[in-house]
């Protein structure tokens, strides 16, 4: 998917980072606790990670609110913290940190609180400065702040929150108790408070006071982001989604004019909120052209637009790094800028105010559409605040709290401490995303959430399961780290409406506190979440265990963990089920449609027939009479396959499958074979012609067998999908008569097809020195003329030269050098030769051109890995190596998460085999052969490495020659 972003691109970073931006002089010392301390103390608080005790946390990334370290600057402010009860002067020094940040920008800021700090501040500085009457902004003074109120001060955002809309919802109450029982019947609705993503506390505060909310981000929170673009653009994906704004309000009733009589006005909507940045939507950022264009929209429909300015200083960076005009900007003047389009608006200072405490409301004095509206709420506001929160000279805060604030807002918004905050979390993200883990991209201001939809990929966790709680408790018991969900739990999924849970997101967000953590904490946190993350499928569910219906009930209520089941073969799940699960996870993977793969599926369950609703039972023979297939490694029924084009990433998606007979015979498997080549003919007749089978099937596939039965398989079945609908193949055995007979039932089968040559330049190529040996042929079943032959040959100890000789020699389009460094990175570095199980070769024949074989190398890799991680490992060294596509790399990697349903390190088997095509033009192509599993990993004495492998009927005692991927006899 291509990506193209309308704001600009920044240039290539030096090679040499910034510089660093401060020292730590202080550390505190962490406990040291084992995981079982934890897991006994997690249980005591009933899973709750709010109520797990801070100093048992080794990293702590429940919140970036009042956990950040101060400056030297702010804690030399704090000594000098006034505690007198009635206008202390740390009252006046954050009120004019207000004026500096928000209203006065660069050129006009006047940091009287440095005066105070220094202790050169006199009685000229209070009398021309302090006191000095102010209007028409955010901070009234002297005498205007008496009479006309317009900031409250209070101990934190949640508060301000909760004066700002308790106190509108009584005056919207009381204006509407006075309205004429004429009134239209908007008027007793439910106010509205539309936002571009409400955080936990702000929704819940308004949805206390009476306020229904609606939430209209800007589509795109989970689209692709390139990584290697991360610190280069930014497209702002925190926005307001401007026209699904217009269209609400657009459809809503409304009065004709408003006051000035020329701006027509929603009775419905009391508030526009932008929260910058968007904490509800991964931290991430809003424009100034997204601001810009809201206070269009609210002034037109006549609604005040207010911040949620938690983190407005983050905000800025964003806008002054990647919005085009704004490069050579200071970041002041960007602030100035963003706050001159709002009405008012509320901050947690104990995020981008630096303080460990406090919090503001402020509004625009004499504003149309808030103070005037809203006539009097100034002293409203003033008479709860002091009800509530104490005077309002300190609203709840100590002295110190309000200097530290006001030195704190001074020093967010330097571009050095911008570069390295900002910085640090972007790399905190990258680097989780190059360990596997996918991240909300580009990273937010302030945090790194993982994006659990794509963590719990094809695991078949529902949101209502509470995975995404259960990967935070297991992050916190084995490692001590706290992090926090932000997902269906946080935001109440299970007691949503459909529409209103198809909006929620499925994140954990990592916060990280400014100036605490360390390169050391960043590390730590990766590898144990990467650890997770193999570990994934066993992560635990979660239920509620007490407080479901309380409000912010993330903070209060009790959990309770609850394991996951990870057996398949526990005789519920049936045959067919778990192909369809499987197949449906691989659909998506590969990025085929739903009708695709609705057709596959629909194939895969016509070839099973009646035994795929059979159960998987722990024995692997009981379901079929004590027949246990070979067309798997684990002995499952059936195979996937997926080939990848190396360089555009095309895939295909195919499925292997034997018709399972009802006892432990091959005279009865054989007799299933026919019967699905007969209903698959007459099924799919058209892309399906059986003619060319019927002038070979005696060969492969005789009535009577002399002697002993030989061979463990008689017939089996792949399936992809074509533009026309399913295409077939069918793999016969050569071995059917006899090891003996295998080149000479394959000769006449050639020369059955009218492919006499073909057959003889294969020959020509097998010797008899190297035990070469056909194992397979395979016809297509398609009545096109470029259907193809193919045949299988082992080569049992060979090296990666000698078989890219082989298949060099009759394939043009196969290059050595290709096949060499294939088999070099499949053997983990090994050259050959190859003790264990033979390598195949492929060549696939046309009557077309017979004397052109397309060549494949099949390399067992099963076989030579002590588990999938390590096979994993080798294949993206060898996809490096390849320079393969983008492309390329995910599908493959989706693929193995597809089907995966255990850590890769615990066991080898979901690799069978890995195979390179080349064909002409260089196109190389790569297929990952995968079985399902449904018996667990494989065990080393379960490989069959050849030259023989012999086993035992369970009702005759007689031995069977498996004739599986191996070589002639020793």
């Amino acid at each position: 998917m291509s990506y193209s972003s309308p704001f600009k691109p920044k240039p290539s970073p030096s090679a040499v980072p910034p510089p660093p931006t401060h020292n730590a002089l202080v550390v505190r010392s962490l406990l040291e606790v084992t995981r079982e301390e934890r897991r006994r103390v997690l249980e005591d608080v009933e899973y709750n990670v709010f109520a797990y005790p801070a100093g048992m946390v080794t990293c702590d990334f429940l919140s970036d609110s009042g956990t950040s370290a101060m400056t030297d600057i702010q804690w030399a402010a704090m000594l000098r913290g006034d505690e007198s009860y009635g206008r202390n002067w740390g009252y006046y020094c954050l009120l004019d940190a207000f004026r500096d940040t928000f209203e006065r920008g660069t050129a006009g800021a006047r940091r009287i609180v440095h005066d105070l700090v220094s202790g050169s501040a006199d009685t000229a500085t209070y009398r021309d400065e302090l006191l000095l009457a102010q209007a028409g902004g955010f901070v009234n003074g002297g005498p205007a702040q008496l009479e006309r109120p317009n900031t409250f001060l209070v101990p934190q955002g949640r508060c301000a929150e909760a004066l700002l809309f308790s106190t509108l919802r009584l005056m919207i109450a009381e204006k509407a108790a006075q309205s004429p029982p004429s009134s239209p019947p908007c008027c007793q609705q439910p106010p509205v408070i539309i936002s571009n993503g409400f955080f936990d506390t702000t929704g819940a505060n308004a949805a206390v006071a009476g306020f229904e909310l609606q939430t209209f981000t800007q589509p795109g929170l989970n689209d692709p982001f390139p990584p290697e673009l991360v610190g280069k653009e930014n497209p702002f994906k925190g926005n307001l989604d401007i026209e699904a704004t217009e269209a609400y309000l657009s459809s809503l009733p409304s009065r004709t004019h408003n006051n000035s009589g020329d701006i027509p006005v929603s009775e419905t909507v009391t508030l526009l909120l932008l929260t910058i940045t968007n904490n509800w939507a991964g931290a991430q950022p809003v424009s100034l052209a997204n601001i810009r264009a809201a206070h269009a929209l609210s002034r037109r429909f006549g609604i005040p637009l207010f911040f949620d300015a938690c983190r407005f200083a983050e905000n800025a960076w964003f806008i002054q790094q990647f919005e085009v005009g704004y490069g050579g900007t200071p970041i002041p003047d960007i602030v100035r800028e963003m706050f001159s389009y709002v009405d008012g608006f509320t901050i947690s200072l104990k995020k981008d105010g630096l303080a460990n405490m406090g919090g503001a409301l402020c509004f625009r004095d004499e504003s149309e559409l808030f103070a005037k509206r809203y006539e009097g709420i100034g002293m409203r506001l003033k008479e709860r605040q002091i009800l509530c929160y104490g005077n309002d000279s300190y609203g709840g805060m100590s002295g110190r709290d309000l200097m530290a604030a006001a030195t704190g807002l001074l020093e967010v918004v330097k571009a050095p401490y911008l570069r390295n905050r900002i910085t640090q979390v972007q790399h905190f993200a990258s680097r989780l995303h190059s360990s596997g883990v996918s991240v909300l991209l580009p990273p937010g201001g302030h945090a790194v959430y993982i994006d659990m939809d794509a963590f719990f990929a094809y695991t078949d966790r529902s949101p209502g399961d509470f995975a995404s709680v259960g990967f935070v408790l297991e992050l916190l018991e084995k490692y001590g780290i706290r992090a926090a969900e932000a997902g269906p739990f946080g935001w109440e999924w299970d007691k949503k409406t459909p529409q209103e849970q198809a909006k929620i997101p499925n994140l954990v967000r990592l916060a990280v506190p400014r100036h605490v953590m360390s390169e050391e904490h960043i590390a730590y946190t990766v590898a144990a979440v990467g650890e997770l993350y193999r570990n994934r499928h066993a992560i635990p569910d979660v239920v509620i265990s007490r407080g479901k219906d309380m409000r912010l009930r993330h903070f209060s209520c009790g959990l309770r963990p609850v394991p996951v089941v990870r057996t398949v073969a526990d005789g519920r799940s049936t045959y067919l089920g778990e192909a369809a699960r499987q197949i449906g996870h691989l659909s998506h993977a590969v990025g085929q449609s739903v009708a695709e793969k609705e057709q596959l599926a629909s194939a895969l369950a016509f070839s099973m027939g009646d035994w795929g609703s059979k159960a998987i039972t722990a024995a692997k023979g009981d379901a079929f009479g004590g027949w246990v297939s070979e067309v798997s490694n684990d002995h499952s029924p059936y195979e996937y396959s997926v080939a990848i084009d190396q360089k555009s990433g095309d895939a295909e998606l195919r499925f292997l499958v034997e018709a399972q007979p009802n006892e432990n015979s091959l005279a009865v498997l054989r007799d299933s074979a026919l019967q699905l080549t007969q209903q698959i003919g007459a099924e799919f007749q058209d892309t399906v012609s059986l003619d060319r089978l019927e002038l070979i099937r005696d060969l492969f596939m005789p009535e009577h067998h002399d002697g002993d039965e030989q061979g463990l398989f008689s017939a089996w079945f792949s399936c992809a999908l074509s533009r026309t609908g399913p295409e077939w193949k069918i793999y016969l055995n050569p071995r059917a008569r006899g090891a003996e007979h295998a080149s000479s039932i394959t000769r006449t089968a050639f020369e059955r097809l009218g492919l006499s040559e073909s057959w003889a330049m294969l020959e020509a190529m097998m010797t008899t020195a190297d035990d070469d040996a056909v194992v397979y042929f395979s016809l297509d079943l398609s009545p096109s003329s470029e259907n193809r032959v193919k045949v299988y040959v082992s080569h049992p100890r060979t090296t990666a030269s000698g078989i890219a000789k082989k298949l060099a020699g009759l394939c043009p389009d196969a290059s050595t050098y290709e096949i060499e460094r294939f088999c070099a990175a499949m053997g983990g570095g090994f050259m050959g030769p190859y003790e264990g199980k033979p390598l195949l070769t492929c060549f696939a024949f046309t009557s077309a051109a017979p004397t052109r074989p397309v060549g494949t190398v099949h390399f067992p890799i099963i076989a030579y890995a002590d588990n999938d991680a390590d096979v994993q490992g080798r294949v993206e060294a060898y996809m490096e190596q390849a320079a393969v596509s983008p492309v390329f790399r995910e599908k493959y990697r989706s693929t193995i998460n597809a089907v995966q349903r255990r850590p890769l390190e615990d066991g080898r088997g979901v690799h069978a085999w890995v195979s390179l095509k080349q064909k002409a033009g260089g196109k190389r192509t790569n297929t990952f052969y995968i079985s399902p599993e449904l018996y667990g990993p494989v065990g080393v004495q379960n490989i069959d490495v050849g030259p023989r492998k012999v086993t035992e009927t369970e009702d005759e005692g007689k031995k069977r020659d498996s004739g599986v991927f191996v070589g002639s006899e020793a």
